[in-house]
């Protein structure tokens, strides 16, 4: 009997934990589960969802302790009879569990992506209490919360994955003027952890000694003006684009020579897996869940959080060193290849629901 699964996602926007979810309910075996979505109805991930002929529920925004929201997830688990219902952002996870409870619905999940420290006493109760498991999307994230206290037994690990078929397929323009220089590319939204600070130190510390390297940075956020004010005053507007938000990753990351990640904190990082899956050297931090993709003096280079130094010297040896950037990117993909697929992702989840249920 096919088991119905539905996804709750509460986000307006679409960044990476909007793009793997929707790889998942695309790609779930539709003989054995059917796939619902309840995710707010101006939400890119609804629209596409809804194009791809996936059940949608709107969800509306609301506070996560409200009494109102427990009563309208109530109404949505009493539509129908759900097996299991996967948080894909946690915080609409209390109201959502509270109302799970009363249901008795029969399996609850939650994905957590991010490699924070539990913030309270309330974290606490929701991921040990409101739920059955956990699924993390790198070990190092299982072991934050196991330290924080959450039952080893409620954690899994459940790797995200790249579908290498479409991924080959996707194609974009770059509308930016090369003239033989090296790109070096960053994804990420422009956000304290996501480290542009010392990048941006690190290519200023390279002006002079590798004058034909240009960074594109994609994505947007609360600090793109302040970046932007400190490409002035670091006098590097000749070495530095912002691009903003971009729509079209997959093809975008193909014109890139190195990638680059400096964040201070990570999860995992579907950028870090699309520039992998492009073939591309990886400069990143040593932190969280990146250590589990990339893989230092083969896939690319790790260095220390915070570190515009160490950063300016991995990137130049990648910058100096064409052979090199070629070695490390097929190295890259081949480990894509066999440890992160999106079949590999769909596989290790439909056997986490089968064993939750049993």
């Amino acid at each position: 009997m096919k088991k119905n699964i539905l996804f709750i996602d509460d986000e307006s926007v679409w960044r990476g934990g909007q793009e793997q979810l929707f790889s998942l309910i695309s790609g779930l075996d539709r003989n054995s589960f059917r796939v619902f979505l309840a995710a707010p109805q101006i939400a890119p991930l609804s629209q596409r969802a809804a194009e791809a002929g996936i059940p949608v529920f709107h969800l509306e925004p609301s506070w996560e302790v409200s009494l109102f929201a427990i009563l309208r997830f109530l109404k949505l688990l009493q539509s129908r009879s759900f097996d299991v219902v996967h948080f894909n952002t946690p915080r609409p996870l209390l109201a959502g569990g509270i109302a799970c409870w009363l249901s008795r619905v029969p399996g609850v999940v939650v994905s957590r992506r991010v490699n924070f420290p539990l913030s309270s006493w309330l974290s606490s109760l929701k991921y040990n209490h409101l739920v059955d498991r956990v699924f993390t999307v790198s070990a190092s994230i299982r072991e934050t919360l196991i330290r924080n206290g959450v039952s080893a037994g409620r954690v899994s690990v459940v790797y995200e994955g790249v579908d290498l078929d479409w991924f080959d397929q996707q194609m974009t323009r770059l509308d930016v003027q090369r003239r033989g220089r090296t790109l070096v590319g960053t994804v990420a939204h422009l956000s304290s952890e996501k480290g542009h600070g010392p990048l941006l130190r690190a290519i200023a510390e390279l002006k002079d000694r590798c004058a034909g390297a240009l960074l594109l940075i994609v994505g947007d956020g609360e600090l793109r003006g302040e970046l932007e004010e400190t490409v002035l005053d670091l006098g590097i507007s000749d070495q530095v684009k912002f691009l903003g938000f971009r729509s079209d990753v997959e093809g975008l990351v193909k014109w890139l020579d190195i990638f680059c990640l400096p964040s201070l904190s990570e999860g995992l990082s579907s950028a870090i897996l699309a520039a992998m899956a492009a073939r591309l050297p990886v400069v990143a931090t040593s932190v969280g869940g990146i250590p589990e993709l990339v893989q230092d003096g083969v896939t690319g280079r790790l260095v220390a959080p915070n570190r515009p130094h160490e950063l300016a010297v991995a990137l130049e040896t990648l910058l100096n060193d064409p052979v090199l950037r070629e070695r490390m990117g097929r190295s890259g993909r081949q480990r894509v290849e066999s440890h992160f697929t999106l079949e590999q992702k769909l596989k290790a989840t439909e056997r986490a629901y089968r064993e939750l249920l049993h």
